[in-house]
């Protein structure tokens, strides 16, 4: 249980609440980690609307004032996941997206429940993060990968917002 804690608060450190910015550093699609629900594809760090559009009405929705930018992050509730934003000149981008359960999956095949061996088989041994915490950085984003008994319990694609004002 310790290493579990310890590993959402890496997770939850990484997503802090740091100070804000106001250019968006990529705003493109690819250029991280890109998770992909059904036909449409979730880049972090991009604007939502369109994804909104193509993802359809969301199971449940909650909003709170940003802690890191002016105005409210925004979690978006879907079957499998939760996608969660931040604020910058009036529209909202990608922060994260968060595993709920089993029935989602990366490109690469990993989900909540696979033997951790399959995670360093599909992204390599250049990871950071420590004991059970898989922590893979490309371009503006991460995959954060926590395990337990070797099996995988947290799949996140973290936006790498640091400077943005």
């Amino acid at each position: 249980m310790k290493k579990i804690m310890i590993a959402i608060i890496v997770v939850l450190l990484l997503a802090g609440c740091g100070g804000g910015g106001e250019q968006v550093q990529s705003g493109g699609q690819g250029q991280g980690y890109v998770f992909k629900y059904n036909d449409t594809s979730i880049p972090v760090n991009t604007d939502v609307d369109p994804i909104l559009k193509e993802l359809g009405e969301p199971l449940d929705y909650f909003e709170a004032e940003s802690c890191a930018f002016q105005g409210l992050d925004k979690t978006y509730y879907f079957s499998g996941f939760e996608l969660t934003t931040y604020p910058i000149n009036g529209k909202d981008y990608v922060s994260s997206i968060y595993f709920l359960d089993d029935s989602v999956s990366t490109p690469e095949g990993i989900y909540i429940g696979c033997p951790v061996d399959k995670v360093v088989e599909a992204y390599g041994e250049e990871y950071t993060g420590g004991e059970n915490a898989y922590i893979y950085q490309k371009e503006d984003s991460s995959l954060i990968i926590i395990a337990e008994n070797d099996e995988v319990i947290s799949i996140t694609y973290q936006a790498l917002v640091e400077g943005l004002e």
